[in-house]
């Protein structure tokens, strides 16, 4: 009896497959390869601008470091499966071929909320703005911690 092995690609897939299992389980101590630090942005611009880029090409671990709320990730209350979950729904909403930000000014949040309204271009709705809400937790991180998308989710 002759034992085959696997093709090369398919060896290289469970290992990145493992690699990435492995982690998930190391849970917040991963440093964020986008930001330099384990979650969350240095600036809310960069938190945004971040999150919409790898939306565009379904990064999900990035978008998943960068969505929270002022008491830090959203992993660490909901948990990875949860917020992937998330991310790969929100990823398909917010395709585009492009995007401008514009910061707004709106006192009522608080000092602490920045609101962006993302002009996204191209998108399956067409030409549509998102209006964005960016905080900082107590490390002074940035998060998206709220994307009104009902202009892209309509007619779902």
């Amino acid at each position: 009896m002759q034992i085959r092995r696997p093709p090369v690609r398919i060896l290289g897939l469970l290992s990145a497959t493992l690699l990435g299992i492995a982690g998930c389980a190391s849970g917040g101590s991963e440093v964020n390869s986008t930001t330099g630090s384990a979650w969350g942005a240095a600036t809310s611009e960069m938190a945004v601008r971040t999150f919409m880029d790898a939306a565009n090409v379904e990064d999900f671990a990035t978008m998943s470091n960068l969505f929270g709320t002022s008491d830090g990730p959203a992993v660490e209350e909901f948990g990875v499966a949860d917020v992937e979950a998330r991310m790969i729904f929100l990823s398909r909403l917010l395709k585009h071929q492009g995007y401008t930000l514009n910061q707004v000014n709106l006192a009522m949040l608080g000092p602490d909320r920045i609101r962006y309204e993302v002009r996204m271009t191209g998108t399956r709705k067409g030409d549509v703005t998102v209006p964005t809400i960016v905080v900082p937790d107590g490390s002074g991180r940035w998060f998206v911690e709220r994307l009104n998308v009902d202009a892209l989710a309509a007619g779902l």
